[in-house]
């Protein structure tokens, strides 16, 4: 797998630029609903930093994934929810407003708790003798400063004191996101595409489990807890979508192609498997009030 100069810079970047939009469509009063529901926003959120790191460090135990590549699935599994799972949710006819708050509180957590699960279970992974890649949580925590909290705020800052501009510019932003992140995919699995195949066979069984975990536990536990099916629907799409963006920025910038390999593969996943859920849940099993609508 390969990243040239370009890529290096312009994923950072970009992640930058869509981070601003995010900012664009929030405000303080939005995080209320962490007071009122806080049980579901706790369970969503905890998802991306308890459920899907642990699920990752399971399946490279399971699958005796080799040293870069597990460290690749413990980085997708300790990274946020992205704005794909707000659109993932829609289409599903999930809690909109509870998937906004959960991709908003868990990108704002990012910086503090992606290092610090990165560099715990990265100590935990047998390097069989190679050379272990040093993990340096203060440059970590910077870098997603930099690209997540900064651009966040700023935008957040323009909506408060400019909300016409804010409101007028926050869906072609949207729109943006989204091709933003198809560009990506697409532009990484071109670039990569001779040896494409033989990246599926590393880590697709790794990124199908791992994804299927999130799921799964992700619909479980809410159910569990006595939350409601539209809760659990969306709670589930936001633990199993993350922000594999940010896992290839974070990977290319600290690691190596190889770390960022897991990411890119998830990332085609997660838009088959979210597209697949949006459709059973929509269209095949509706919730309970649509059928009798």
């Amino acid at each position: 797998m390969q990243f040239g100069v370009v890529e290096k810079a312009l994923l950072p970047t970009l992640l930058a630029i869509v981070m601003l939009g995010m900012g664009f469509g929030l405000a303080i009063s939005d995080f209320k609903r962490i007071f009122t529901t806080p049980l579901q926003t706790l369970v969503g959120t905890l998802g991306h930093f308890v459920i899907m790191p642990l699920a990752a460090y399971a399946v490279v135990l399971l699958l005796g994934l080799e040293y870069e590549l597990a460290l690749g699935v413990i980085l997708v599994g300790s990274c946020p929810s992205g704005t794909t799972s707000n659109l993932i949710n829609y289409l599903a006819k999930g809690d909109v407003a509870l998937a906004v708050v959960i991709t908003s509180l868990s990108t704002l957590l990012c910086p503090i708790l992606t290092p610090i699960i990165v560099t715990f279970f990265g100590s935990l992974l047998d390097s069989s003798g190679g050379k272990v890649m040093e993990i340096s949580f203060l440059e970590m925590l910077k870098t997603v400063i930099v690209i997540i909290v900064v651009p966040i705020t700023i935008g957040m800052s323009v909506k408060r004191k400019f909300p016409r501009f804010a409101e007028m510019i926050e869906k072609p932003y949207k729109i943006f996101s989204i091709l933003f992140l198809v560009f990506v995919v697409v532009f990484v699995t071109y670039k990569n595409r001779d040896e494409f195949w033989n990246m599926v066979t590393l880590v697709g069984l790794a990124v199908i489990l791992h994804n299927t975990f999130g799921f799964a536990v992700g619909y479980l536990l809410p159910k569990l807890l006595r939350l409601g099916e539209r809760q659990s629907r969306t709670i589930s799409i936001e633990v199993a979508i993350q922000n594999t963006t940010l896992g290839m920025t974070l990977a290319i910038q600290f690691f190596g192609p190889k770390v960022a390999l897991p990411s890119a593969i998830f990332s085609i996943w997660m838009y088959i498997t979210g597209l697949v859920m949006a459709l059973v849940w929509s269209r095949v099993l509706p919730l309970p009030e649509e059928k009798t609508a």
